[in-house]
């Protein structure tokens, strides 16, 4: 087969239940016949189908001003605010006699597995989890996920 046969082999219908293009074209001549017959011969732009719709521009609600300076302003004042930020690597309940019994070297065990994401603490609320790294010679905290509002909510049960 030449380039030119395959390629108009490439645009045949392939769906059994589509009509071929030698039908589609004969149904709409056929429709051209059932016009009236003033419409009969003419250009297809030029019948008159009836009336047309009505177009007009859509409505649409006006978007909120941005925030005014004053409030932006208010806003600016919060970002000076210091908060409390803790990590918390895990939690445990204990005896009252076995926490008189602490002393050095004494190992606490705790709810949770090394290795486990510890949680960021922000005014002694849980707002995101992360991993333990090291920083020089200080421990730091890589933020791996913001928990959900749902999320901190069952935290605070805990």
């Amino acid at each position: 087969q030449s380039e030119a046969e395959s390629s108009d082999n490439d645009n045949k219908i392939v769906n059994e239940d589509d009509e071929s293009e030698e039908d589609a074209e004969a149904a709409m001549l056929a429709m051209l016949e059932d016009l009236p017959e003033e419409d009969a011969g003419k250009n297809p732009d030029d019948i008159d189908f009836g009336p047309k719709p009505e177009v007009s521009n859509a409505q649409f609600q006006h978007l909120a001003e941005p925030a005014s300076k004053s409030e932006r302003k208010n806003i600016d004042m919060l970002m000076d605010v210091n908060l409390p930020v803790a990590i918390e690597l895990g939690r445990t309940k204990m005896r009252i006699s076995d926490i008189l019994a602490l002393g050095p070297g004494s190992v606490v065990e705790l709810n949770k597995l090394a290795g486990e994401p510890v949680d960021v603490l922000v005014n002694s609320k849980a707002v995101a989890r992360g991993e333990v790294v090291v920083i020089d010679e200080n421990f730091g905290v890589r933020v791996t996920q913001l928990l959900t509002p749902e999320e901190r909510l069952k935290t605070l049960n805990e």
